[in-house]
């Protein structure tokens, strides 16, 4: 998981949150402020890692009004 972990802190932008979650299947969620953040990590995600995300979606984040989520389930 750090490999994961410091592979998308190199391809993402500076001040994006990285979390983990499992619940059956390992996720990551990238939080952000900016819409043009989100933009980049979605064109992103697919091509890091040999195409190991998939199920890429926006969310809301979690008690951070002012952020953005993209989550994808980590295929590994």
């Amino acid at each position: 998981m750090n490999a994961i972990l410091l592979m998308l802190k190199e391809a993402c932008p500076e001040k994006t949150v990285i979390t983990f979650d499992f619940d059956g299947a390992l996720r990551v969620h990238l939080d952000v402020r900016a819409t043009q953040d989100i933009w980049k990590i979605e064109g992103l995600l697919p091509t890091l890692g040999g195409g190991i995300f998939r199920d890429i979606k926006r969310g809301s984040t979690p008690h951070h009004p002012f952020f953005h989520r993209v989550s994808a389930v980590v295929d590994r």
